[in-house]
């Protein structure tokens, strides 16, 4: 039987921040429907809305950039639904490609513009804004819409986001 260590338990987080260097290089952002938390250490967009302001269920406008980063795990699917649908957003998450919603909304969605999957492991910070350990697995940044696409593969060229970016064109039954 193993002994559980209260110590390290007590120290252990489910919120993790994306890095405030990677929000400054990919934004600014109009809104951020997944803030974690009230008091930020520093902005992610103009309008940052918390788990009281349910930003799933509020109405992002098509013209506000997002910046979107999603609580990972259980409903993850509607988040990325409604960042596909909603079409002019930057959605960073694990690169789970064997998941329904990758299938769904990255792969088979017409407003997915680019993907690019991080080379090595991100490290986000805890609540405080300290740099954590790498994540358990490698992440993906979503492109959806023009601008998107643009900051994207911006960060991918200059080297400021190190790893593989595809381009999504999409071909129609027709072009074969």
């Amino acid at each position: 039987m193993s002994k559980v260590n209260y110590a390290v338990a007590e120290k252990t987080t489910t919120t993790w921040l994306t890095p405030k260097s990677i929000v400054d290089l990919l934004g600014p952002f109009d809104l951020d429907p997944c803030t974690p938390q009230e008091g930020m250490p520093w902005r992610t967009a103009k309008t940052m809305l918390t788990p009281a302001d349910d930003g799933l269920a509020t109405p992002w406008p098509v013209e506000d950039l997002v910046w979107h980063n999603p609580p990972y795990g259980r409903g993850q699917e509607l988040w990325m639904e409604k960042a596909a649908d909603h079409g002019n957003n930057i959605s960073l998450v694990f690169a789970r490609t064997d998941t329904r919603w990758a299938h769904r909304f990255v792969f088979g969605h017409s407003n997915c513009r680019a993907v690019l999957f991080t080379e090595g492991r991100l490290k986000f910070c805890n609540t405080e804004g300290v740099e954590g350990d790498a994540c358990p697995t490698g992440s993906m940044f979503v492109a959806y819409g023009a601008e998107a696409e643009r900051r994207l593969r911006k960060a991918w060229e200059n080297g400021d986001i190190k790893g593989h970016f595809i381009s999504m064109q999409r071909m129609e039954v027709s072009d074969f």
